[in-house]
């Protein structure tokens, strides 16, 4: 039997979930998951090492390189082929106050205004 798979940690959900080819009518839609979001953000904006990334979202450096990688794939479809892009969706655990490993990080969707204060984390299971 097959290992459940482990809940991953994020800042915040995006402010912004989706985008739209220009001048064309999208031929599809590509959905990135919360999940894979987060890793793009943290290793390709933050430059986060995809080890800091696993230790930020609490899970193995293996699994954010997979999350990276179909992240990378989705995103470089939706702009090969004019595909819309959502973000959504995920087994994700939603960071609801600054957490003490985040002071020093500039892009803190709780330094930003981002995200909600005040409670504690909260475990969200979002299925399509």
């Amino acid at each position: 039997m097959a290992r459940p798979q482990k809940c991953r940690r994020i800042c915040s959900r995006p402010r912004v979930t989706g985008f739209a080819p220009a001048g064309e009518q999208a031929d599809g839609v590509v959905v990135l998951g919360y999940d894979e979001y987060e890793t793009l953000r943290l290793i390709d904006y933050e430059q986060y090492s995809q080890a800091q990334c696993a230790q930020k979202m609490d899970v193995a450096r293996t699994t954010v390189t997979r999350m990276y990688a179909s992240a990378r794939g989705k995103l470089a479809d939706a702009l090969v082929n004019g595909r819309r892009l959502e973000i959504r969706g995920g087994d994700v655990i939603v960071c609801a106050a600054l957490r003490p490993e985040c002071r020093d990080t500039a892009h803190c969707c709780h330094r930003t205004g981002g995200a909600e204060t005040g409670q504690p984390d909260t475990q969200e299971k979002i299925t399509e």
